[in-house]
Formats: structure tokens, C-alpha cells, sequence
């Protein structure tokens, strides 16, 4: 909820207010899409290595998030070309958030994850999942592990979580400005007299067309003529 729900609600309000729109945010291009679901996949199938201890399964997990890591940097670089200053910052927010998280999970195997701010967030301690485990003696930067309790949510979340949390945010304000096709009903008017407007004569079919006075011939014209001046004798 706090990595996808939050930074889309928090994104969306700030570009609102900072006179973006919708429109920007749908219209905005993303390239090779298949690269997102593949980083996807790779951390949905890291839940699946719960119950792997050891060296075994800390080898799978360090392959599972590396892949997840190559994909989504790949993918944020097939997407830099073209796009605007503030929206390459941040992207690189959300990038090096999630880089600090990497550190750290690469280092412990897990996420660690402080026992005394787990139990500030109503967590009860030395609970282990596929990509948390409690902090220990032996753990290695456990400041940038979950330190950072939730109390509202029931979690604990890192530095990393903060960054990527803002740079996903910041993305989707920033793509609200984008620039959108105009459909206003001054245009729908200018298009739809320019596919009724006469075009030299030529009739469509379907299409209602006044006959200009010099298409007419001179005996039906008569009447348009003024009567000739007689000349005083």
C-alpha cells in the first residue's frame, strides 16, 4: 500500500494542484512495458523462498532481486529519451531508493528490519517473511533497513521506501503537465466547417452544396440583370 497506493494518491493530488491534468498523465508514452511485468514477476517469485534458509536460499533471493533490479533500470533508461529534465530527477529519486534497499538486502539476504520499531508499529518481533528478517548482531546496514515505524499503516519502512515513495510521486505530478491533444468545441466547429465548406464545385454524396451565381446559365440569369439604359433621342 505505501510503495503503490500512497505515491499514486500523494502524485495525483500534487500535480492537481500544480495545474496539471489527468489528460497529461495518460497521454505520456511508455516503452517496453514488458520489462515492468518482468521485474513484477521476479519479486513475486521471491515471496515463494520463504521457507529456502541458508545459502541456498539467500542465493536465489540476491538472483530474484538482481533481476528485478537490471529489469527496472533498463526500463528507466529505454524511457529517458525524450523526456524532461524534472521528470528524469525523479525517476532517478525512485531509482536511488530503491538502490539503498538493494544495499541492503544484498548484504543480509533479507530486508532487516528493527525489532523496537516493529513494535512501535503494533508488529509483534522476530516475525520472518521471504524478504524480511529481524535485525541482529550480525546484520550489516541496518540504517538502511525498515527502521522508520508506521504506526497508522502497522509497518516499518526504510530510507529507500521514502525515496521511491517521493520519486514515484514526483513521476506522476510531473507527467500530469505534459502536454495533451486540445479538444475544445472551437475546434470541433473549424473542423466540421472545413469538411462542409465548398470545394469548387465538386458535390459528395451526402453533403449539401449552394450553386455559386456563375455556375447558372445567362437565360436562367436574366433576371439578375440589371434592364439596358435607353439612350435619349
Amino acid at each position: 500500500m505505501l510503495l503503490f497506493a500512497i505515491p499514486a494518491i500523494v502524485g495525483v493530488v500534487a500535480g492537481y494542484v500544480s495545474g496539471g491534468r489527468l489528460g497529461g498523465l495518460v497521454t505520456t508514452r511508455l516503452r517496453a512495458l514488458w520489462l515492468v511485468w518482468l521485474a513484477a514477476g521476479a519479486q513475486m517469485a521471491e515471496y515463494t523462498t520463504d521457507r529456502l534458509d541458508g545459502r541456498p536460499g539467500q542465493a536465489l533471493r540476491s538472483v530474484l532481486l538482481a533481476t528485478a533490479f537490471v529489469t527496472v533500470l533498463g526500463w528507466l533508461l529505454v524511457n529517458r529519451r525524450g523526456r524532461s529534465r524534472l521528470l528524469k530527477t525523479a525517476a532517478s529519486t525512485a531509482l536511488g531508493g530503491g538502490l539503498l534497499n538493494g544495499m541492503a538486502i544484498a548484504l543480509n539476504g533479507r530486508m532487516p528490519y528493527s525489532p523496537t520499531a516493529a513494535g512501535a508499529a503494533g508488529i509483534p518481533p522476530g516475525q520472518e517473511t521471504a524478504k524480511n528478517i529481524a535485525a541482529a548482531r550480525g546484520s550489516r546496514l541496518t540504517l538502511l533497513g525498515d527502521v522508520i515505524p508506521v504506526p497508522p499503516l502497522h509497518a516499518v519502512i526504510s530510507v529507500g521506501d521514502i525515496f521511491i515513495t517521493l520519486g514515484a510521486a514526483a513521476v506522476i505530478a510531473t507527467a500530469m503537465h505534459q502536454p495533451t491533444t486540445p479538444h475544445t468545441a472551437e475546434a470541433r466547429h473549424d473542423s466540421n466547417h472545413q469538411r462542409t465548406a465548398p470545394d469548387g464545385g465538386v458535390v459528395h454524396p451526402g453533403h449539401l452544396r449552394p450553386v455559386a451565381l456563375h455556375h447558372r446559365s445567362p437565360r436562367r440569369d436574366r433576371r439578375l440583370r440589371p434592364p439596358p439604359e435607353r439612350k435619349p433621342t
